[in-house]
């Protein structure tokens, strides 16, 4: 895979990990730097909460060297807390501030956030400018296609992007009103690579190595970008790398790798937030490493109600 420069940023390979609400803390990134992946991001972090000073927001922005280079990806509805954010997230060592402009969650599109400010081209040239001005770090967004299917207002928002000095925009090739439950529209895609004088990444149901060859067969796309299909799974940057060099494909993960995998996911998450936390987030990804095997089921319920490293040990001996 090719190297990628984002700014003054030079990314070893393009293939990156997405920003995913609640999931993409310290601990998941590690695993997937290990796993091959080009760039990592933060979840999404509330711009008016930085603001405030909020110590769990801050935490969220917590960056190992191991990890690097990182992106952190705010939210918010305006230029001055976007800006004032941005200037916060570079202090605490950021390598790339990226902003949502695709998230279809009601509760942020009620703040005027995420996606809903796809219907305020003025608003996005502000917030774009200001965040830009203020910071010396690269500065990225990530969209959505647009809110309905057949809608692509994409290479609009990119052009606006372009204008305001915006490094890179990440395309999740699907409406917001479909979330993630249709196959991406590579031709909107196709038409947000063209003519775009800024690397553009494709994002949407990459999961192997016949979706991400769709995107990256696209003129112009400069990269692939891959959320879900990567938890309990991170080989499968390593795999796509060897598969784009050679065109062979490598072996999926076996259940033995899976429980590795989750084995440190737990140290890393009772290490990074402490035992009960760490082990309480868990609960949220278990179910990524233990589908598909025997009684998956009543071994998730068991994730659910472990509260210290002695029942997670207990469980091991279960899965071994």
């Amino acid at each position: 895979m090719n190297k990628l420069l984002i700014g003054n940023i030079e990314i070893n390979n393009n293939i990156f990990l997405a920003p995913m609400a609640g999931l993409t803390g310290c601990p998941l990134r590690r695993l997937a730097k290990q796993g091959g992946a080009g760039l990592v991001y933060t979840e999404m972090i509330s711009a008016k909460a930085l603001v405030y000073g909020d110590k769990k927001t801050k935490k969220l922005l917590t960056i190992l060297n191991e990890e690097r280079p990182v992106a952190a990806q705010i939210f918010g509805g305006d230029s001055y807390s976007m800006s004032e954010a941005a200037k916060i997230v570079q202090d605490l060592g950021a390598d790339i501030l990226d902003i949502n402009l695709g998230c279809p969650v009601r509760k942020i599109a009620k703040i005027g956030a995420g996606a809903k400010l796809l219907e305020n081209e003025g608003l996005i040239s502000k917030i774009l400018e200001s965040v830009v001005k203020n910071v010396k770090i690269p500065v990225t967004i990530k969209i959505r296609t647009g809110f309905l299917p057949k809608q692509n207002i994409a290479p609009r928002i990119i052009e606006i992007a372009q204008n305001c000095g915006i490094k890179m925009v990440v395309v999740h090739a699907r409406p917001t009103s479909q979330r993630h439950s249709i196959a991406p529209d590579l031709n909107a895609f196709t038409q947000s690579c063209d003519g775009a004088k800024i690397p553009i990444i494709g994002n949407g149901g990459i999961v192997n190595e016949k979706t991400a060859l769709e995107f990256l067969k696209v003129p112009n796309c400069a990269g692939i970008m891959i959320g879900r299909g990567a938890i309990g799974n991170y080989s499968i940057f390593r795999r796509l790398k060897e598969f784009f060099k050679t065109g062979k494909k490598g072996f999926l993960p076996t259940q033995k790798e899976k429980i590795k995998w989750l084995k440190q996911h737990v140290i890393y998450s009772t290490e990074f937030y402490g035992e009960k936390k760490g082990l309480m987030l868990m609960r949220k990804v278990a179910h990524y490493y233990i589908k598909n095997i025997p009684n998956a089921t009543k071994i998730r319920g068991e994730v659910n109600s472990m509260t210290t490293l002695k029942d997670f040990s207990n469980l091991l001996n279960i899965l071994r």
